[in-house]
């Protein structure tokens, strides 16, 4: 079936679409670009250093904020900006070790999950592996659309406070050259915000469902995906099957070490087609992949997470629909 598209399998009289691009492996490890939404539980460093990194941003970030608001008293010769600056920086301060937090307890939360299910689930590792739903994966409607909002007002608050040095102040020229750049890429980046929420009003959650739990190697993977209401025609599509490696990458030294979550893909398959089609909630697309004798199986509890994901884009007037799904190859 690779190579194939069926759809309204649910239907009496259901549609075989051939699909008119032959399917497409791709076995280069590539880089992948654009939103990379964290699968792993591993922060990069423990649990205890998380917290005490966390702690030093969390508690320099909440004393500047009080000072700006006024809540702690300091003589006015030493504060040298606005108390609305102070405030933006003390809150983003705060916020980057609350995130740290986050992937602290998220990593700990996920070691003691896997620790019961393994009890729990003797003959069956995946299930400690991955909280998996073994019927399928759901995508709720409004899914990444606060990760994405919350980015965006991070990053404009962390701005402002260079906004105010490039502008209100005697900077270099430079400085006001770079905070522009940096004021172009706020703009995109709301503007990425903003089409994740067009695409929530628009799409109702989606979902894909296993013809098998879990997938093995060396049996082909048929994953039959549910279009949502509001989706309708489309153009084309693209369904991608892939294998992802997941890494903290760290650059720079010193006070500029800087730690980046990317994404490698190290194997996928995409089936496509470019004839027009409507879609019908409650349809059924059908879709099958083999894959490669050398596979690599899942696992989100090494040093270095390795998933699979189908990706599915259609080409569609309006906003297109762009969604990604966890896959159990094992």
């Amino acid at each position: 079936m690779a190579g194939a598209v069926r759809f309204g399998a649910a239907l009496p009289d259901p549609i075989v679409l051939q699909l008119n691009r032959p399917p497409l492996t791709q076995t280069d490890r590539v880089r992948l670009t654009g939103d990379v939404e964290q699968r792993g539980s591993r922060a990069g460093f423990s649990t205890p250093v998380a917290f005490v990194f966390g702690l030093a941003f969390v508690g320099a970030g909440t004393g500047i904020t009080l000072i700006g608001a006024r809540a702690i008293e300091v003589r006015a010769s030493s504060i040298h900006a606005p108390l609305w600056v102070l405030i933006a920086l003390g809150v983003t301060q705060a916020s980057a070790g609350l995130l740290v937090w986050g992937m602290a307890w998220r990593q700990f939360a996920a070691d003691r999950r896997r620790i019961a299910a393994a009890s729990a689930h003797p003959e069956e590792p995946a299930l400690a592996d991955y909280p998996w739903d073994p019927s399928g994966f759901d995508v709720p409607r409004w899914h990444g659309v606060a990760r994405f909002v919350g980015g965006a007002a991070f990053f404009t608050t962390f701005i402002s406070v260079f906004n105010y040095w490039a502008f209100a102040t005697e900077s270099p020229v430079m400085v006001k050259l770079v905070t522009s750049l940096f004021d172009l890429v706020t703009l995109v980046v709301w503007w990425q915000a903003a089409i994740h929420v067009g695409r929530a009003l628009k799409f109702q959650g989606t979902r894909i469902t296993y013809d098998r739990f879990p997938y093995r190697r060396s049996m082909p993977v048929v994953i039959h995906w549910q279009p949502a209401a509001g989706i309708r025609g489309a153009h084309r599509g693209s369904f991608t099957l892939r294998c992802v490696e997941e890494a903290y990458e760290q650059s720079g030294s010193g006070n500029n070490r800087q730690r980046a979550l990317v994404h490698d893909q190290l194997w996928a398959q995409v089936l496509g087609f470019d004839a027009a089609h409507e879609f019908d909630p409650g349809e059924d697309v059908a879709l099958s992949y083999t894959l490669p004798a050398d596979a690599q199986p899942t696992s989100f509890a090494g040093s270095t997470p390795r998933f699979w994901e189908l990706e599915v884009k259609l080409d569609r007037p309006g906003l297109d629909f762009v969604e990604t799904y966890l896959v159990p190859v094992y």
